[in-house]
């Protein structure tokens, strides 16, 4: 990931001590992968991305070198997970990606929060 134009950081959200990938500048997008993965399967995309938009992509709670926290991992505490994401990493509404499971958290959020997404892309989404 040396190579990668990602810069790595790692923030406390929502209690979980979550790894971080950010590329670019522009309106923010938050990419959240699919399952037995981590942020850094976003890495052939990011530099397009980044091209025009300034880029978050978390390890899921649970995944890659984010905790999973001392709480279980209900869809609640994911989707206030997310929400204090975007808090922290956005200043306005991002576009909201999500592959497979990723997808299925973004497009829950989304769902419940139609004011706080600018936008929603679903990358081969299951469960919906």
């Amino acid at each position: 990931m040396a190579a990668a134009p990602v810069t790595e950081r790692r923030i406390e959200v929502a209690g979980i001590s979550t790894a971080v990938l950010e590329a670019g500048a522009g309106p923010p997008m938050v990419l959240l992968h699919g399952p037995s993965a981590y942020a850094a399967g976003w890495l052939p995309a990011i530099p397009a991305l980044a091209a025009t938009h300034r880029v978050v992509a978390p390890d899921l709670p649970g995944h890659g070198a984010t905790a999973a926290g001392d709480a279980p991992l209900s869809a609640d505490r994911v989707h206030s997970w997310l929400d204090a994401l975007i808090d922290r990493t956005c200043p306005t509404p991002p576009v909201l990606v999500g592959q497979l499971i990723g997808g299925a958290i973004a497009a829950r959020y989304a769902a419940a929060n139609p004011d706080r997404v600018r936008a929603l892309v679903l990358v081969v989404p299951f469960g919906l």
